[in-house]
């Protein structure tokens, strides 16, 4: 990967951000910290120093130039403090009492003030920096009291060498921690650009790479390939529509036509080949808008229209639409449905949906059968299912079934188009439900599962 796209990448671009803000807030710590730490240890410098200026000034005032040398003296004798430096000296410089050999000429202006600077030692050469302050007093004398800040010095000076080369290294880890990660997601993200332009070149096999990972970009990938499936799975349903419209229609325009051909040969047209290709026209417009109902339906046009339903009244008229239909084939038909029930959607879909379910039913069930309706609620789901004891459909075709012109072989002799059960999945699906089909042994079962509203404060009695 070349570095000049590497370094175009977002995932850089926001690794500089934060490398900057981070160093920005790294060295404002660092610089709080150095504030805070020796601006505490200088002001108990301070406070030490002015506390023993204090009490040699009390020594002075007791028993006079005398008595202050011999405090002074003994401090140094005895070592109590080896940081503490003393001088007692006159106004030309001399020493009189103290552990320092001379006063430091540079202090010669300084009086009631602090002061830093260094002390040399004759001995060792060594020079040690002191903080310390001067004043007058008696005849010409001078006490300079302060102490060795040699220790505060070195951490100072290993403070700052830290911060001069950790700065640095925080700063080039983290520009190299940037390029690693933005190579990473580079390469992640060139992974599924290749994969879009092979899908983009006619390949829809093609799916996102996972790294198993699990982080963010495989969550992103499995959102790309289900949406590869399900669009592979839309353009392959195009596909079968297109494929069953003209196998469907074929064999009615076929006789469409020839009926039209044998009419145009009659001198005298017979009423019944003018019904017959009107029949066959029907046939054909119904399949049209049947399907053009389920586009309709899975476009989503009538979400616009979504109210709250009392579910239990739909599924009441329908069955007494039917109720005439039944008892003609000699079928006995039921209505179960005395818990009142809401839902959010369409009643002219959802009462369509129920019509389709109903009149499959009341078909494929042979005289002397039963069909029984029953509406109920569970939790939060609105459960319509309608049983029939018809000849069922096997477990391995209840999922084909589901499709556009989907017909089983027992289903070519009735009148149809399979389109019926596609309808009211579709409707299951715009009202976030989901439909699916068991065994009612003998016969089958449809369930019809709706979201429901809440919980109606009183329930509603139904006749069967």
């Amino acid at each position: 990967m070349k570095l000049r796209t590497l370094f175009r990448t977002s995932v850089f671009q926001l690794t500089l951000a934060y490398t900057a803000l981070f160093t920005v807030s790294a060295v404002a710590l660092v610089a709080f910290l150095y504030w805070s730490t020796f601006g505490y240890i200088e002001r108990q410098t301070n406070a030490v120093i002015e506390a023993e200026i204090n009490g040699l000034s009390e020594q002075y005032k007791q028993g006079g130039l005398s008595a202050l040398k011999d405090v002074i003296d003994d401090r140094v004798m005895n070592r109590e403090d080896q940081g503490a430096v003393y001088l007692l000296a006159n106004l030309i410089g001399t020493p009189y009492a103290g552990n320092l050999h001379s006063w430091p000429r540079e202090l010669d202006r300084f009086a009631g003030e602090w002061v830093d600077f260094t002390v040399r030692d004759p001995a060792t050469g060594r020079e040690s920096p002191v903080r310390a302050m001067v004043f007058r007093f008696g005849l010409g004398f001078r006490l300079l009291v302060g102490r060795d800040t040699t220790e505060l010095t070195r951490v100072k000076e290993v403070f700052q060498r830290a911060l001069f080369y950790g700065l640095p290294l925080v700063l080039g880890l983290s520009l190299l921690g940037g390029l690693l990660v933005a190579r990473g997601a580079q390469r992640r993200l060139a992974d599924l650009n290749r994969t879009t332009r092979q899908i983009m070149a006619g390949d829809l096999t093609r799916r996102a790479p996972l790294s198993g990972s699990h982080d963010e970009h495989d969550e992103l990938a499995q959102n790309i390939n289900a949406m590869l499936d399900q669009i592979e799975g839309l353009l392959e349903g195009m596909r079968h529509v297109g494929d069953s419209v003209a196998h469907d229609l074929r064999g009615p325009l076929t006789r469409l036509r020839n009926r039209l051909e044998t009419l145009a040969a009659s001198a005298k047209p017979d009423r019944d080949d003018i019904a017959e290709c009107v029949a066959q026209v029907d046939h054909v417009l119904d399949t049209f808008n049947a399907l053009l109902r389920i586009a309709r339906v899975e476009s989503g046009a009538h979400r616009s229209a979504f109210a709250a339903v009392e579910l239990g009244k739909i599924v009441r008229d329908v069955a007494e639409l039917y109720q005439a239909a039944a008892d003609e084939r000699s079928i006995a038909l039921s209505c179960d449905c005395r818990a009142r029930v809401e839902v959010f959607g369409d009643r002219e879909l959802l009462a369509q949906a129920l019509t389709n379910l109903l009149d499959n039913a009341v078909k494929y069930t042979p005289p002397g059968g039963s069909v029984k309706l029953t509406l109920e609620r569970t939790d939060d789901t609105a459960v319509v299912r309608v049983a029939d004891t018809g000849p069922g459909v096997p477990e391995a075709d209840r999922e084909r079934v589901l499709q556009r012109f989907a017909r089983l072989d027992q289903a070519r002799s009735q009148p149809g188009n399979g389109l019926g059960l596609a309808l009211v999945k579709a409707v299951a699906l715009q009202h976030h439900g989901r439909l699916t089909l068991s065994d009612n042994a003998p016969g089958l079962v449809v369930i019809l599962e709706l979201p429901a509203l809440a919980q109606a404060p009183a329930a509603l009695a139904a006749p069967a």
